[in-house]
């Protein structure tokens, strides 16, 4: 139940971190590593280590905690989840996500970031001088997703510091080792072949709450 629990909340952080971070930017690939810490998450505080990869609009997630390694592939309008080592997993639609949390599907989040979100300040993050942007979005039955973003001028705009708060639940997320332009391998943005997807989508249907 304890593997189970930790598997719910790093998908819940990898959502938010493909929502929040690597919606995308001015730029066709990039490579770095994050850090996330959860407070008040629904199993508890968590910090999780991560590896992204951004290749034309397609993402990898590699996220480990408690001696674990989850993946997270978004193609298209699909994510792809599954533990590394095991041979099934899971698959849904972005639109499915988005019931759950913040948009996935906001490729020009940045953008939309610094022209509706509100400035209000600057600050030097990890030796990046960053324009300090505030910005809130609907997350379903969460309600809203008030956020903060540190933009670094020299990176485009890349988000090296991200605050997201939800219903009581804070994450805060420091990225590092950034490549822009990096050099991404097809392999790391699709998902593996020896894994079988169970399609949760296709799983909801017909599970609507009756009347």
């Amino acid at each position: 139940m304890k593997s189970r629990s930790w598997k719910a909340s790093a998908s819940a952080l990898a959502a938010l971190m493909l929502g929040s971070l690597l919606a995308a930017q001015s730029f066709s690939s990039a490579h770095w590593k994050s850090r996330s810490e959860m407070v008040g998450g629904p199993q508890g505080d968590m910090t999780t280590e991560s590896e992204l990869w951004m290749k034309e609009k397609k993402i990898r997630v590699k996220t480990k905690a408690m001696g674990m390694n989850v993946n997270v592939v978004k193609s298209g309008d699909i994510v792809y989840q599954w533990q590394e080592g095991e041979t099934s997993g899971m698959k849904m639609s972005t639109a499915m996500r988005r019931r759950g949390g913040a948009s996935m599907d906001s490729l020009e989040k940045i953008e939309e970031v610094r022209t509706k979100g509100k400035k209000v300040g600057a600050e030097t993050v990890d030796g990046h001088p960053c324009d300090i942007y505030e910005y809130s979005e609907t997350a379903g039955e969460r309600g809203t997703v008030q956020q903060k973003y540190w933009l670094a001028r020299g990176l485009k705009n890349f988000p090296v510091k991200v605050v997201s708060e939800t219903g009581g639940m804070k994450i805060t997320t420091i990225n590092t080792d950034i490549e822009i332009g990096a050099s991404v391998a097809d392999s790391l943005v699709t998902p593996p072949e020896n894994v079988k997807f169970q399609d949760m989508s296709e799983m909801m249907k017909g599970m609507a709450p009756r009347n």
